[in-house]
């Protein structure tokens, strides 16, 4: 894809759009079909990512991009495939995932902490 936008886009489609499961089970889809290579990555790691989540009773587990992209989530709500940056026009933007992204940008050698919102 050429753009991020169609990117993130497709990201959605696959994972949540597409997706069998239902709202809140999301997470049981090991990977989506296709030829990207993101789709082989996320077959590799989400089951590990999933059973992390699951053992320590996290929220979710998210990785974002240095662009604020949200690339990968182990749930896939809503706010997978969407930017966090305060200068992008995401609508999470201004969440406290949001606000740790920032955080992280500014200071990328220390943890921050952040209340979430």
């Amino acid at each position: 894809r050429s753009t991020d936008a169609s990117r993130l886009l497709s990201l959605q489609v696959a994972y949540i759009t597409l997706n069998d499961h239902p709202a809140g089970e999301k997470d049981k889809l090991d990977y989506a079909p296709g030829t990207e290579y993101y789709h082989e990555a996320h077959k590799l790691y989400h089951p590990q990512y999933r059973a992390i989540l699951y053992e320590r009773n996290y929220y979710d587990i998210f990785m974002l991009d240095l662009e604020g992209n949200c690339i990968y989530s182990v749930y896939k709500e809503l706010d997978f495939a969407t930017n966090f940056a305060a200068a992008g026009s995401g609508e999470w933007k201004d969440s406290g995932l949001g606000e740790a992204f920032e955080a992280a940008v500014k200071n990328p050698d220390e943890i921050n902490v952040i209340d979430w919102k």
